[in-house]
Order: structure tokens, then C-alpha cells, then sequence
């Protein structure tokens, strides 16, 4: 330490310099005269000792009080500067200030407090900025969109589990490594590095081929020149363009369903302009068909318009308790006169029990109408339709089965979409619109139920609809 090295400094300094005046005293004084008594140079050998001792002596408290009153102080400073340096802050010296000049004193004391001051707005910032990276953290977790932000390098320095999801990522090892290591997406590269040398805000639209998605990204240059890196930021698409998709196709069918009536009606009307007025027999048969295909028309735009009430919510279902059976056997025997027309043997569970479930009354009719009649049209003469229906725990079952022409397997998913036709010459050919099954499941689900169809070619289909059971009414 400062002080020991001092001391022994002083001490050696005040010896050498005290030696030196002693003898320089004694040459001066003169030296005993060469041949004195063996005494006499005894005698002052033994002065010179006892100088020399008192020299030494003298030399050690000197040394001592200018390391006590120097020495120790700038020792003790210099620890406390050390523990101002690593911010173990002594507000005052650790020894009695008046060992120090009143203005060392004063100017450490400020510094002390100027040095703790700073260091509680460094701690109060840090803590600020972990609250807010841990509240960072929270909502780049909690949002649906992707967010990924790389550096100038194009290495990622973020990726939140979103965006891992969406791009089907191994979460695991991603900070760090490139971007093209891990997103092998040459559009998302390619726009990074537009983004990084100072391009706009770019909006692009991505295929993932191993989830099967539609991603909209955008990406941004971080502000900073040179840019210190990009952020991108990915929206799932994939139900919004299946929406716009099934929106056009719903569009296109639409018109052609109303084009192909108005097109008739058109065309036999102009027929009958054009002379076969003249002739009752022609004009009666032109007059029928006309009649038929405002008929059809007019049930599109009403299955159309009911459609579209009851996706937007605006049709009031009235969910009761229903006997299920009573509703089941009541419309097949509205439908026995047009399924002996057609030879067809129409039948009703008479064994099954009395089942109850949850739904409105005029849309169970709706539904089980729409399946006798799809049943009655589609199978050949000679053919059998029953009905069933059953309970399974906490569901209501009932079985539509026909022995009719079948759906094949390809089509089975799609038979519930809106204008969807296994068969389009034969639609038109019984007067079908392509609603009626769109119109059962969303009624179905409307209840809490489902409906699925099974279906062999050639052998047949069944339809299954799935009810919530209900109390029945007497009990409650």
C-alpha cells in the first residue's frame, strides 16, 4: 500500500540525509589526531553510535507522522474511490475529514452524491426497461400476427411464437442464425434486402407450401443510417382468400342460377311472340313451362333470402323442446303422395320411441323436408326411403337413408356448399336449387348440431342428423 512504501521512503531519506550532517559535523569538528589514545577513538566511535541512534529513532517518527498525516489519508481515498467505482457509494471518507483539505472534503462529498444520484436514475431506468420488455414480451406473445426483426446482417433478433407457427418453424436455436437458414421463402428474402438498403414499406403476399396458408407480410426498414435491420410483420390470409373465393364462386353461381329461369322465360316468351300464340295447344304448353321456371325462380330467391337471414342473424329461432318422432312421421306423410308418384316406398320408424330434442319447430320441418325431398329425387323408381331415429346420451340421432343413385367419395365434402350439384342435368331436371342441403347444415349448427352424409355410388345414401336432447315437455 501507498502508506508502507511512503513510510520506508521517509524513514530511508531522513536517516541518510541525518547521517550525512552528522558526519559532515564531525569532519568539520575534526577527527581525533592519528596516534591519540585508543580511548579517545573509543570514546568518539561510542558518540557516533549514540547520534546515529538518535538519528534513527527520529527518522521512525518522522516517517510515521508524515505517513499518518499523507499516506493513510490517500490510501483511504483511493479506497473509496474504488468503491465509488463499482458503485458501493461511501457518502462521506471514511476517516475523520479533517485528515483532508476542506475543499477535497466538499468536492468528494458532492461527487459521492452526484455519482449515487446518477446510479438510482440508472437502476430506476433499468428497471423501467425490463418492465417494458417483459410487457414487450407479453404482447409480441399475445398477438395473432407474426413479428420477426433482423439485424443489418439479416440475422434474427426476434421471432415471436406466431410467427414461428405461421412459417412452421423449430422454435429452438432461431436467435442468431440468418434468416435464409430458417425461412426458405425466396419473396420474404428478396424483400428483406430491398428493406435493408432503404426501400419502402413493401406488402406481399406469400404461399407456405408445408402449411397450405396464405401469409400477408410486411416488412419495414428500422430507422438509422446505415439501417440497424428490418422488421416483418405476417397476417394469416388463408380464410380471408377462401371467403373471397367462395364469395366470387357464390357470385357466379348466383347469376347463372338466375340467368338459366330468366333465360327460358325469355326464350318462350319470344316464341310466343313470334306466332305461336295463334296455336292454343303450343301457347298452353309454352305458358306451363313459363310458369314453372318463375316457379323455380321465385324458390331460389326465397331459399336465398331465408339463407341470408339466417347467416346474418337476423332470423329469430324459438329453441323449444320437440318430440322429434311426431315432427319426423308428420312430413313423411306430407311426402307419400309424391313418393308413390315416383314408386318409390317412403317409411317411418313405427318401433322407435318417443325421443326429445332442442330446436325450432318450422326449421326441423325445413330440414327433414329438404332431405325427403333430396332423398325422393334422387332415387330411381322402385326405391326405398326410411326414416330413424334413436337417442345417443346427451344427442338426438335421425337417419335420412335412401337407396338412390350415392354420392361419390370426392364430392361427399362439398355436397353441403351452397349451389354445390353432384349432378347438374338432373337438378334442373327434378327443379332443385343447390340450397336445400346448404340451408340443413346451417340450421343444424344453428341448434348445436351437425349433420354428415354417408354414401356408396350406386347403393345409396343415408343422411345423419345430430340434435342436443332435450327434457321432455311433461317432466319439466
Amino acid at each position: 500500500m501507498l502508506s508502507t512504501r511512503l513510510f520506508w521512503q521517509v524513514f530511508a531519506l531522513f536517516v541518510v540525509a541525518a547521517s550525512a550532517f552528522v558526519l559532515a559535523g564531525a569532519w568539520i569538528c575534526g577527527l581525533p589526531p592519528i596516534g591519540s589514545p585508543v580511548g579517545e577513538w573509543t570514546s568518539w566511535g561510542w558518540r557516533c553510535a549514540l547520534m546515529f541512534a538518535v538519528i534513527t529513532v527520529a527518522g521512525f517518527r518522522v516517517a510515521r507522522r508524515v505517513v499518518r498525516r499523507v499516506a493513510v489519508p490517500l490510501d483511504n481515498m483511493t479506497l473509496a474511490a474504488e468503491r465509488l467505482a463499482t458503485a458501493d457509494v461511501p457518502l462521506e471518507l471514511p476517516v475523520d475529514s479533517q485528515a483532508y483539505p476542506e475543499r477535497l472534503v466538499t468536492s468528494f462529498r458532492a461527487m459521492s452524491q452526484r455519482v449515487t444520484a446518477r446510479i438510482t436514475e440508472l437502476e430506476q431506468w433499468r428497471e423501467s426497461l425490463d418492465q417494458n420488455n417483459q410487457q414487450l414480451a407479453i404482447v409480441l406473445e399475445a398477438m395473432v400476427e407474426g413479428v420477426i426483426v433482423v439485424d443489418a446482417q439479416e440475422r434474427i433478433l426476434l421471432a415471436n411464437m406466431a410467427a414461428i407457427r405461421l412459417l412452421d418453424l423449430t422454435p429452438q436455436g432461431l436467435t442468431g442464425r440468418r434468416l435464409w437458414e430458417v425461412v426458405r421463402l425466396p419473396k420474404v428474402q428478396e424483400l428483406v434486402k430491398q428493406a435493408l438498403i432503404g426501400g419502402e414499406q413493401q406488402r406481399i403476399e406469400i404461399e407456405v407450401p408445408r402449411t397450405q396458408s396464405t401469409l400477408a407480410a410486411v416488412m419495414s426498414r428500422l430507422p438509422g443510417e446505415p439501417s440497424s435491420g428490418a422488421v416483418i410483420v405476417l397476417h394469416d390470409v388463408t380464410d380471408l382468400r377462401r371467403l373471397e373465393n367462395l364469395r366470387r364462386e357464390f357470385v357466379s353461381n348466383v347469376s347463372h342460377e338466375l340467368k338459366t329461369p330468366l333465360a327460358a322465360i325469355s326464350a318462350y316468351a319470344e316464341t310466343l311472340l313470334d306466332g305461336a300464340l295463334e296455336d292454343a295447344e303450343i301457347n298452353r304448353g309454352f305458358v306451363s313451362r313459363i310458369g314453372e321456371q318463375a316457379d323455380r325462380l321465385h324458390t331460389l330467391i326465397l331459399e336465398l333470402l331465408e339463407l341470408g337471414r339466417m347467416e346474418s342473424d337476423e332470423h329469430a329461432f324459438d329453441l323449444v323442446a320437440i318430440e322429434i318422432g311426431a315432427v319426423l312421421r308428420e312430413c313423411v306423410d306430407e311426402h307419400q303422395d309424391v313418393a308413390k308418384s315416383k314408386s318409390l316406398r317412403l317409411e317411418a320408424d313405427a318401433s322407435a320411441e318417443a325421443v326429445w330434442g332442442l330446436a325450432d319447430l318450422e326449421s326441423l320441418r325445413t330440414i327433414a323436408d329438404n332431405l325427403l325431398d333430396n332423398a325422393i329425387n334422387y332415387t330411381p323408381a322402385g326405391g326405398r326411403i326410411s326414416v330413424r331415429w334413436r337417442r345417443e346420451g346427451d344427442w338426438i340421432v335421425f337417419d335420412v337413408e335412401d337407396t338412390g343413385v350415392g354420392i361419390v367419395k370426392e364430392n361427399q365434402t362439398r355436397i353441403f356448399e351452397r349451389f354445390f350439384r353432384v349432378d347438374r342435368a338432373r337438378s334442373r331436371e327434378v327443379g332443385g336449387t343447390g340450397l336445400g342441403l346448404s340451408i340443413v347444415k346451417h340450421l343444424c349448427q344453428v341448434f348445436g348440431g351437425q349433420v354428415k352424409v354417408t354414401s356408396q355410388l350406386g347403393k345409396g345414401s343415408t343422411f345423419t342428423v345430430r340434435l342436443r336432447a332435450a327434457e321432455p315437455v311433461a317432466n319439466r
